[in-house]
């Protein structure tokens, strides 16, 4: 969606039919003449290089804190997977020690989304920040344009990748959170009534523990769910 607005803004002056006049894709002050040949072509493919960078930059900062909530996500999947399948361990002492290794594993795994969330907590805001300003921008950019104009949908275009990406963010991030609430049911489907005392207290404190899903924010701020998603809608 990114790169095909930024292809049709490079071309828009052509589709525009004002190429003539020597108009950029992008509006901005430069300290010459930018009309003027070559600096005009110049300036042109200097415009349409900045901004397939940024796009590419964005692209990346969005597929990385993707892949961060999709690998949070699929350890809690392992995990509940684990915790289900307690019960068919024979031997007691294994059913205990297969019970260690998952509250281990949970920890490891809460660790892990913290520390990325604290790496992300800037980014997050930020992006959360500029979106938010750009939808509401380019929503009413839209007011006062004429309606199926070629601007009209190159700034619908830019409108609706913005939005993507912010529900990208909302829509990963709530997967983070519904699997780490689903654990405490995977704890009671593991047929836990003929485990020995012992495994039963454990199960006990680490169900206790589990009561607190896992929310990704930025800065405490602005959490990652479909119900923040709405609100920014």
């Amino acid at each position: 969606m990114c790169c095909s607005t930024n292809l049709f803004w490079a071309i828009f002056p052509l589709l525009d039919k004002t190429a003539g006049e020597k108009r950029l894709p992008f509006l901005a002050w430069y300290p010459y003449n930018t009309k003027v040949s070559p600096l005009y072509e110049i300036t042109y493919v200097y415009q349409i290089v900045s901004v397939g960078f940024i796009t590419t930059v964005h692209v990346n900062i969005d597929a990385l804190v993707a892949a961060v909530n999709v690998f949070n996500g699929s350890q809690f999947d392992i995990l509940c997977d684990n915790l289900r399948n307690l019960h068919n361990l024979a031997v007691a002492g294994d059913i205990n020690d297969k019970l260690v290794y998952c509250i281990d594993h949970h920890k490891q795994t809460l660790s892990y989304a913290e520390k990325c969330n604290t790496f992300l907590n800037w980014i997050l805001l930020v992006q959360f920040f500029v979106s938010g300003i750009s939808i509401g921008l380019s929503m009413f950019q839209l007011t006062l344009l004429v309606p199926f104009s070629n601007e009209f949908l190159s700034l619908l275009g830019y409108g609706i990748g913005i939005t993507v990406q912010i529900f990208m963010y909302c829509w990963f991030g709530n997967e983070v959170e519904v699997k780490s609430s689903s654990i405490p049911y995977a704890v009671f489907e593991c047929e836990w009534t003929d485990f020995p005392q012992e495994v039963k207290k454990k199960l006990l404190f680490f169900t206790m523990r589990l009561q607190k899903p896992v929310k990704l924010s930025a800065l405490n701020l602005i959490y990652l769910s479909l119900d923040t998603f709405m609100k920014v809608k």
